[in-house]
């Protein structure tokens, strides 16, 4: 009997043995393969990385690196599909600018009119086309909470995701999840997306390398982005120097070929392009009309403005003795394409050779300045007048008109931008009209283009190192 007991206890002892085993070798196996699936995810992610790095330095254009990223990510991972969205530095919403091909990848909230397509491929493609058009506020309850807060997001199945409501259907049934923010140097790039289905949720090692390559992503992207921005800055001075040198050109090169009158002019733009504007215009065989202008606002859309007042006068003025009439005709052709926010200030005259009569019209600018050499007295010429591209005709006609008056021998007429008058110092002060008066007196004496030489001089020592921030048109016209 006691042999009966020893025999049953080795057989209880060596089932026992056995299970023990077995569990053992199924947990080493199961460890192995564990072990093996993550080498090769650390395989994958290597060659992720030294992809990434030969991409930069073979095409590190925008459209390249998102798709490789995308793409990469996705086999890192082992998911079926990608999306990454972008921050619109202007819009500052999520923007697509790159999703996988093949399996859709359901990140958004599933329309019904979509839900209700039995057709699964037009389904997909009706669905991919919402991906792609979509630009997400921060407020999305999915891309836009991963930027927002700055947080890794994996989901086991996004059907049960409580964001989407009641919009779930097979686009979302048992498909897994996982979202990381792009951060690069603290500011938020964007958003990277994969996701798998199946009901084959993502392992925590595929969330810890996925994690990874989201970081290892937002340098690269951040550096391509950079690279993108330098060279749209190089091209744009490019060209914005191109228009600077179509802009000079387009200034006259020398002084109007009056005898009896001695003209300069300088012209100082505080960015590379400028909304100021001068102009000599021969009239007829004895006369030349005289043009300074200022755009309300600065840069290419006011020197775009300015070159079209520019070939208006110039169509305008050969032939007609009044200024205010080709004043008027100019107002009429710019006013439609103006908007309302921008007008331009316009002052023209005419000068005649052998006659001290002076013709102007004076829209809206600063009012010239007249030194009287008999007296020393200075006059600011000031008559009426409404400036460019505010009133379609009517009032702008009944406002600006002709005014003449005489300029004797020794008298100077000054023209000018608001850039001189208005140039500050660094207490807050501006030049001012009075100022401009007294240099003007001072210096009678001198040439006109030692005198414009001096009024220049002079306000760049007031402004004592201050950044011009207008633009600066000075004319002198001194009669012989």
């Amino acid at each position: 009997m006691e042999h009966v007991i020893y025999i049953f206890l080795f057989v209880i002892l060596a089932v026992i043995a056995l299970l023990v085993w077995r569990r053992e070798h199924g947990v080493a196996v199961a460890a192995k393969g564990e072990k093996d699936a993550i080498e090769v995810e650390e395989r994958r992610m290597f060659n992720f990385l030294h992809g990434l790095g030969e991409t930069l330095q073979k095409d590190n254009s925008p459209p390249s690196m998102h798709r490789y990223i995308v793409d990469g990510v996705i086999d890192v991972v082992g998911a079926e599909a990608g999306i990454l969205y972008l921050l619109d530095g202007i819009t500052k919403h999520l923007v697509v600018v790159y999703q996988s091909s093949g399996v859709v990848v359901p990140v958004l909230r599933i329309p019904d009119e979509i839900a209700a397509i039995q057709e699964s491929e037009e389904r997909d493609h009706q669905y991919r086309n919402i991906l792609r058009l979509s630009a997400l506020e921060k407020s999305d309850p999915l891309i836009g909470r991963i930027i927002s807060k700055v947080e890794h997001l994996a989901i086991d199945d996004l059907a049960t995701y409580e964001g989407f409501g009641e919009s779930t259907v097979e686009l979302q049934d048992g498909v897994s999840f996982m979202g990381s923010p792009l951060i690069y140097g603290r500011k938020k790039v964007g958003v990277i997306v994969v996701t798998r289905g199946g009901n084959r949720p993502f392992t925590q090692n595929d969330k810890e390398v996925f994690e990874s390559v989201s970081e290892q992503s937002s340098f690269a992207l951040g550096g391509a982005i950079i690279h993108a921005d330098a060279a749209e800055k190089r091209r744009l001075e490019r060209e914005l120097n191109q228009a600077s040198e179509i802009q000079r050109v387009l200034l006259p090169q020398s002084a109007p070929e009056l005898s009896d009158y001695d003209v300069a002019a300088d012209y100082i733009a505080a960015r590379i392009v400028s909304g100021d504007y001068y102009d000599y215009i021969r009239v007829d065989d004895d006369r030349y009309g005289i043009a300074i202008g200022d755009v309300c606002g600065k840069g290419i859309a006011a020197s775009l403005i300015m070159a079209m007042c520019r070939s208006n006068l110039r169509s305008r003025a050969p032939e007609n003795l009044s200024p205010a009439s080709v004043l008027h005709a100019v107002n009429r052709s710019i006013f439609p394409d103006i908007t309302g926010d921008k007008f331009v200030s316009l002052l023209y005259l005419i000068a005649e050779r052998g006659s001290n009569e002076i013709t102007m019209a004076r829209a809206g600018h600063e009012p010239p300045i007249l030194f009287r050499k008999e007296t020393g007295e200075i006059e600011v010429l000031e008559p009426p007048g409404l400036a460019a591209g505010i009133d379609a005709g009517p009032v702008f006609k009944r406002s600006v008109k002709d005014h003449r008056f005489n300029l004797f021998p020794g008298d100077i007429l000054v023209l000018y931008t608001d850039g001189i008058n208005e140039c500050e110092n660094p207490d807050g002060d501006e030049y001012g009209i009075d100022r401009l008066c007294d240099v003007i007196r001072a210096n009678s004496e001198l040439s006109s283009q030692s005198l414009v030489d001096t009024i220049i001089r002079d306000v760049k020592d007031f402004s004592n190192g201050m950044a011009q921030i207008d633009d600066i048109t000075l004319i002198a016209i001194e009669k012989r």
